[in-house]
């Protein structure tokens, strides 16, 4: 790898990290209501799981876990869009200068999925923590929660489900970043070109009316499609989150296709969208909040490294 392309891969990581941790500072309550409505601990669904969370620990409630996705998801996003866009650049670069759209909506939809894949093992452990110390693990206490999961299984224990979040990864990577590709290029802009690189051609115009066009873009494609993609995993997610908070041995502690199917024979299918509220009013503001964050870092990072 030349010096250029291993600084570009640094700064991708540095910029994801932070839109990492700008998600999980906006969406972290949304996310923990979801996850109380799916594990069934708050029965009544969402309203009633609000409620419920509110009663018990005030606001402080909502963010019950957040350490562990804070750290992780800041690891994780930055990986995640290093490895992408190394993984994307690569694929394209295969392709020569005749690129297509289709070319490059193709090498976005898999980077997405490699990328997933790729940070499944990193990822497990975080959201397994997250997950038991959401639904009242460890007193709602990430380090607690962690704790509780070592004397549980050991090192072993700490990757519990990582096949579940295996099979939520991959197709939520594709879906993601294609989407964004998609929404992105439907923006209209001064400039005829399609968008080819999202930390470069989003800005390039430096001037104050061309950033608050790519601030909006970037919210809008960003949160869009973030809503779509948990839309469309969501059911595979519900898998993931259930199987983490059962026990070994429990009713749900089964491979993802046998508790997909037993979430279907005992909620039906509408079931495997429990929590869809919740998720869908974190996705967008919450994934919003990630692109904008990763494109103003990006820029910032580029316009560094060109005077440089």
């Amino acid at each position: 790898m030349t010096d250029a392309l291993e600084r570009r891969a640094r700064d991708d990581a540095l910029a994801g990290a932070l839109a990492g941790a700008a998600c999980v500072c906006v969406g972290h309550p949304f996310d923990t209501v979801k996850t109380r409505a799916q594990d069934g601990t708050a029965r009544g669904g969402t309203l009633r799981a609000v409620r419920v969370m509110y009663a018990s620990s005030g606001v402080r409630g909502f963010y019950a876990g957040v350490g562990s996705p804070l750290i992780g998801a800041s690891a994780e996003t930055g990986l995640n869009y290093a490895a992408f866009h190394a993984t994307r650049t690569a694929a394209l670069d295969a392709r020569g200068s005749g690129a297509s759209g289709v070319d490059r909506l193709l090498a976005s939809a898999f980077a997405g999925g490699f990328a997933g894949a790729l940070l499944c093992g990193f990822i497990t452990p975080f959201e397994l923590v997250k997950c038991r110390a959401q639904v009242g693990r460890g007193d709602g206490r990430a380090w607690r929660a962690a704790r509780e999961c070592y004397a549980e299984g050991g090192v072993r224990g700490m990757f519990r489900g990582f096949t579940h979040t295996l099979v939520r990864e991959i197709p939520s990577g594709v879906i993601y970043f294609s989407a964004y590709e998609v929404l992105q290029s439907m923006v209209p802009r001064p400039e005829s070109s399609t968008l080819s690189d999202v930390t470069k051609a989003a800005f390039a115009r430096a001037d104050g009316l061309g950033l608050a066009r790519e601030a909006v873009a970037a919210v809008a494609c960003g949160g869009g499609a973030g809503a779509i993609t948990w839309l469309a995993i969501l059911p595979l997610d519900n898998v993931k989150t259930i199987y983490q908070c059962e026990r070994p041995g429990g009713p749900m502690d089964l491979p993802p296709l046998a508790l997909l199917r037993r979430l279907v024979a005992e909620r039906g299918v509408a079931g495997l969208w429990r929590g869809a509220t919740p998720i869908v009013a974190r996705a967008f503001p919450a994934n919003a909040a990630q692109w904008l964050t990763f494109e103003f870092v990006s820029r910032a990072l580029h316009d560094r490294r060109a005077t440089d």
